[in-house]
């Protein structure tokens, strides 16, 4: 039957592309990012905190700082990717230390509730019509005041969302459908961020409205999974991160060019042709730039010209340049300063039905043609602004028989 997880779906809206190629082609790629190996890490040790203490132990900060840097020594391998150059991995594993210290400091002695299991595994069905069923893992559930289901999980995440965020976050609302009517007497089911980097929780209540609302939404993203023939690549700031970068046709050759040795790069044949492509619309971008200049000094002179000679047709061995220059004037628009003032004295003047609610255009017209005083002409004309328009229309002449 149709499975789906979290994961799954936001990778689909990430990148439909990603989505056929992990889930669908299911393609393996042994490379991880440094952020992902780090955010690991550390739910390892806080995995490890919770889990020794159903058996009574509390670990004190030292004992899992230690058991920290030793599963980082063991899982670290030459297939984990930095993407921001400027940090080294040093400084991601000191930031998972000050995430558990953080944590620890905050939550000491934990005795927050009663833990009731860690990395819990949940498998509910979306839509049983469909047969469609959401899969997931809980970092901890835990039950407080024997009335109070709390379903926590872990972030390392370099962004800290706001409250709306989580709101509409769907990953804890299907943990949420997944253990509901499992326990009884639970009144409260109460879902808990922990945004380690930030040393932040941020909790969040769901009804049953909002719930149904997800279901219907999630049904719908999957039946338009399903629709998917394309599975087109979609381009983003988390392409960067993206373990598929290879694979994809928007990213593949800039792979595949950055791995050759300085001496190769150059010769490599897209990059050369790209670079020579570059080289020729630079060109043509200055050549365009000086014909413009140029054709723009011709201008000048040709309206020289004409007035000079009083002309409105000059004409070349087969071309004939028609010469107009019109002045016009322009009134205030609605949003300039002018305007307002131009309106009440319109107005004042008894004279605003005339122009149509003060059409610019209109009321250059009417003075155009004098239909009122000159004196009241003379004062609206004070509100303008004079514009030359000059242009220059270039006919080919016909030859003579």
């Amino acid at each position: 039957m149709p499975t789906y997880s979290h994961s799954q779906l936001s990778t689909y809206e990430t990148c439909p592309y990603q989505y056929k190629l992990a889930y669908i082609q299911k393609i393996k790629i042994d490379i991880e990012g440094i952020e992902a190996f780090m955010g690991s890490r550390v739910h390892d040790a806080l995995e490890k905190l919770y889990r020794d203490l159903k058996l009574i132990k509390l670990n004190t900060l030292e004992e899992l700082l230690a058991f920290y840097h030793q599963s980082w020594e063991k899982h670290w391998n030459g297939t984990i990717q930095i993407v921001r150059k400027e940090y080294s991995p040093e400084d991601y594993r000191r930031l998972g230390e000050k995430c558990i210290t953080d944590y620890y400091n905050r939550y000491s002695p934990f005795d927050q509730g009663r833990t009731l299991g860690l990395e819990e595994t949940i498998y509910f069905p979306l839509e049983e019509e469909k047969g469609y069923w959401i899969r997931g893992v809980i970092d901890r559930l835990a039950l407080l005041n024997h009335s109070i289901l709390e379903i926590h999980d872990y972030k390392t995440s370099s962004r800290l969302p706001t409250q709306r965020d989580v709101q509409s976050d769907r990953q804890l609302a299907f943990y949420q459908m997944g253990v509901e009517g499992k326990w009884k007497d639970i009144q409260e089911i109460k879902l808990v961020w922990h945004y380690l980097v930030f040393d932040a929780e941020i909790q969040s209540l769901r009804t049953p409205d909002e719930l149904r609302q997800l279901r219907q939404e999630t049904m719908d993203l999957i039946r338009k999974i399903e629709s998917d023939r394309d599975f087109t690549p979609r381009e983003s700031p988390l392409c960067d991160w993206c373990d598929y970068q290879s694979l994809c046709p928007k990213r593949r050759h800039r792979i595949v060019a950055e791995s050759l040795p300085p001496n190769e790069y150059l010769q490599e044949e897209g990059v050369t042709l790209i670079n020579r492509y570059v080289e020729l619309k630079e060109k043509k971008g200055i050549l365009i730039g000086e014909m413009d200049a140029e054709i723009a000094r011709v201008e000048e002179a040709l309206f020289a010209y004409a007035q000079r000679e009083e002309l409105e047709a000059i004409y070349g061995s087969g071309h004939v340049a028609k010469i107009k220059v019109e002045v016009k004037e322009k009134y205030p628009l609605k949003g300039d300063p002018q305007r307002r003032a131009l309106d009440e004295f319109i107005k004042n003047a008894g004279k605003w039905m005339e122009v149509s609610d003060l059409n610019p255009w209109m009321l250059a017209r009417i003075l155009e043609r004098g239909g009122w005083p000159p004196s009241l002409a003379q004062k609206v004309r004070e509100f303008s602004t004079v514009e030359k328009n000059r242009t220059i229309t270039l006919s080919k002449l016909k030859e003579r028989d």
